[in-house]
């Protein structure tokens, strides 16, 4: 699948929010106060800042409570997991887990490092035990759909990212990803027996309908070559480039769309292809 740092950052940014549960929220003002360097790093949206204050409340500050401090070495995980610190972010939150027993997001979170890192057996399996707990959380349905698919499971990774988008249309309709997401895999899967150009249109548009960027029209355009419309799939992979054009992209990023470009001038679908690193990793992983 394409494009999951996208995702990864709504995790960092949404899964602190999300570690308590709605019913706990109103009680949080009876919260015993955090040390001031946690509660600074609270206040800034610099991940380097964030670790840095975190690190020193977990040195010097005196909490109140045990869990304050097991949610402190989640939240600088999330931070390290921002910065791309992928072993140091593993670290915390293994330390969150072994302490509170598991939760649906830390597990999230730390499944999404493990698949940073390559480790996508691993990666699955705290998604399945995230699910485990929680079969209707959005998120983690949305990337393990994303990551099954990396690993060659397509009607397992088609399964998720439906349920995903049902999940999103119903609770988060402005939110585009998990139609984009589905729709990339109706169009480009590698194995004909998921591939359906028809849906994959009706899905891409709607992803457009809500955020007209240049990686929904990429897809919608895919989704049109693999219907058979390779003029509107010509015009809209050309309204890509002139979009990343307009916002003075990097031309390494302009290169990664101009293939397919090419692809449907010639009358040709586009199909993605497994990524021989990628297979290489999950063989390592599960040995």
């Amino acid at each position: 699948m394409k494009k999951v740092n996208v995702v990864c950052l709504i995790a960092v940014v949404a899964v602190g929010a999300l570690l308590l549960s709605a019913g706990t929220v109103r009680a949080m003002r009876m919260r015993p106060p955090l040390p001031f360097d946690c509660t600074a790093a609270e206040k800034t949206a610099d991940p380097k800042t964030k670790v840095s204050l975190y690190t020193r409340c977990l040195e010097d500050g005196a909490f109140y409570a045990d869990y304050q401090r097991n949610e402190v070495y989640f939240y600088r995980g999330n931070a390290l997991f921002e910065l791309g610190l992928y072993a140091e972010a593993l670290a915390d939150y293994d330390r969150f887990i072994r302490a509170t027993g598991g939760h649906v997001w830390a597990l999230h979170q730390r499944g999404m490092t493990h698949r940073a890192l390559g480790q996508y057996t691993l990666a699955l399996a705290d998604f399945d035990k995230a699910l485990a707990s929680n079969a209707d959380a959005t998120a983690v349905l949305f990337d393990r759909g994303q990551l099954l698919a990396d690993m060659g499971q397509y009607e397992k990774a088609l399964k998720d990212l439906r349920r995903a988008d049902a999940l999103a249309t119903e609770y988060y309709p402005t939110e585009a990803s998990a139609a984009n997401a589905l729709a990339w895999l109706l169009a480009t899967c590698p194995d004909p027996n998921i591939r359906d150009g028809r849906e994959a249109v009706s899905l891409a548009l709607k992803a457009v309908r809500i955020d007209k960027n240049a990686e929904n029209l990429d897809t919608l355009a895919a989704a049109q070559a693999r219907n058979g419309d390779f003029t509107s799939a010509v015009e809209t992979q050309q309204a890509v480039l002139d979009l990343l054009r307009k916002d003075q992209a990097e031309q390494a990023t302009i290169e990664e769309y101009l293939p397919r470009l090419s692809l449907y001038k010639e009358g040709k679908p586009y199909t993605a292809l497994r990524d021989h690193k990628q297979c290489q990793s999950i063989m390592e992983d599960s040995q």
